[in-house]
């Protein structure tokens, strides 16, 4: 069963989410994956908007509203 995908932009404040599928190949996306930001990741969602904050590895890191919007996630099932 494939899961539901949403874009990281759509994601509430407080969730945990998993990365399903990194869009695009431009530069911003690769440096992404090099910082550990990969497909299985756990990230957490600390605030909306542009930038919109995001937590995983430890690392609190702002991404771009054009550049979320090429981050698909599902929901973290406990």
């Amino acid at each position: 069963m494939t899961p539901h995908l949403s874009r990281l932009d759509q994601t509430e404040p407080g969730l945990r989410v998993r990365v399903g599928r990194l869009e695009g190949q431009n530069l911003a996306v690769k440096r992404l994956q090099a910082m550990g930001l990969c497909l299985g990741r756990e990230v957490e969602v600390l605030r909306q908007g542009n930038p919109l904050i995001v937590r995983f590895l430890n690392a609190h890191v702002g991404l771009s509203k054009h550049l979320a919007q090429q981050i698909f996630v599902e929901r973290r099932t406990q």
